[in-house]
């Protein structure tokens, strides 16, 4: 059974937005995060958060047995694995709210959250959009800067609490506190192939996603 509900996905994500669109609105392919509605990727305000042409896999989707579970605060992040020193762009327009970059890269799997090194942008909706793991000094970007949607903002890394170089991402909404359920909302990318369940990650997804 579920050998044939991962070729079932494989099919999905290979079909066109037309098929999408069907499939999507006549069939319950809750995966992970049970009755949770993402925004159409043709409606969505993201795009992933790498240069045009780029392709990376992700490592941890939403709703994962890992430090991403269901319920949890993080359930609606993603991990990309990507070489330290891989660009970073702005998902969305917004303002520089906050960084940190003095944090060395681990040698080997971290787990201090407190070595993070991050940058956050505020968009105008009042979300936040948060990057992290970013390289030793590797925020390009000030507090009070604002950034266009697809600027280059920082260099990955494998900074704070990481068990291999990768971009942690996520989007929170500003308006639910940390500790009332989860502070962050599902997002969905306009500019890569159909995902309307949100990124598969590798093993549903070995070809990762390529940002058009």
């Amino acid at each position: 059974m579920k050998k044939q509900f991962i070729f079932f996905l494989l099919i999905v994500v290979s079909c066109s937005n037309e098929d999408e669109d069907q499939i999507c609105n006549e069939f319950e392919l809750k995966l992970n995060c049970g009755e949770v509605i993402y925004p159409k990727e043709s409606d969505s305000p993201y795009v992933l958060p790498w240069e045009v042409g780029k392709n990376y896999k992700v490592a941890q989707g939403n709703c994962t047995e890992g430090s991403h579970s269901y319920g949890s605060y993080n359930q609606f992040a993603y991990d990309f694995t990507m070489p330290i020193g891989t660009k970073i762009v702005a998902i969305r327009s917004g303002i520089v709210v906050g960084v940190e970059e003095r944090n060395f890269d681990n040698e080997q799997s971290g787990i201090d959250a407190s070595k993070n090194n991050y940058i956050k942008i505020k968009h105008e909706d009042g979300t936040e959009a948060i990057y992290l793991h970013m390289t030793y000094e590797g925020v390009l970007k000030e507090i009070g800067d604002n950034v266009a949607q697809g600027e280059v903002i920082a260099l990955s890394g494998n900074s704070g609490w990481s068990s291999g170089p990768h971009l942690h991402i996520q989007v929170n909404n500003s308006f639910i506190q940390p500790g009332g359920g989860s502070g962050l909302i599902p997002i969905t990318f306009n500019n890569t192939k159909p995902h309307c369940q949100g990124l598969l990650d590798i093993s549903l997804n070995p070809d990762g996603y390529t940002a058009n």
